[in-house]
């Protein structure tokens, strides 16, 4: 009765490694991808168009005058879901993209990369004219993020029906 007991039990749990390793993943699937900036820039929207000049270097000022910094993740999947749905690019194709400007003479400057999440929000806070992109797990919301806030775009917020920027 007792061994019946235990590969009860071990089947549970067996089953449940299982799904939390098949069907956690497939849950993030589709999560967004919220754009923020500093806190004291006052945009407060950008249409997917813009924010690949951004991104590309092809606007390198805010209305405001302010210098464009934008700011990436290196390696992070929001970082390949952004390029794909924003930039229409590989991380290949993109880090090619910088690579032929300089060769060319166009003066194209890749956004800063950084290593974490911490550090890109780090770097917009420190940055009037910041800008970057986390998973929405990665932003509060709530003030709690320290000088830096969330942009919609194409006039939709992340929490939006229809808001196109997912993983």
């Amino acid at each position: 009765m007792m061994k019946n007991k235990f590969m009860s039990m071990t089947l549970r749990i067996f089953a449940l490694v299982i799904l939390s390793v098949f069907i956690a993943p497939a849950a993030h699937a589709g999560d967004a991808i919220v754009v923020i900036v500093n806190s004291a820039n006052p945009v407060d929207n950008l249409s997917t168009a813009e924010l690949k000049k951004l991104f590309l270097s092809d606007r390198s000022h805010w209305d405001t005058g302010k210098s464009v910094a934008p700011v990436m993740v290196m390696g992070s999947v929001e970082r390949a879901a952004f390029l794909k749905a924003v930039c229409r690019m590989s991380d290949a194709d993109f880090n090619k993209y910088f690579l032929q400007a300089a060769f060319t003479g166009k003066s194209a400057t890749p956004p800063k990369v950084v290593s974490s999440v911490a550090a890109l929000k780090s770097f917009i806070v420190s940055s009037p004219g910041g800008i970057g992109f986390v998973k929405a797990l990665d932003f509060h919301g709530d003030g709690s993020d320290g000088g830096v806030r969330a942009v919609k775009i194409d006039g939709l917020a992340a929490a939006d029906p229809g808001y196109k920027l997912r993983m």
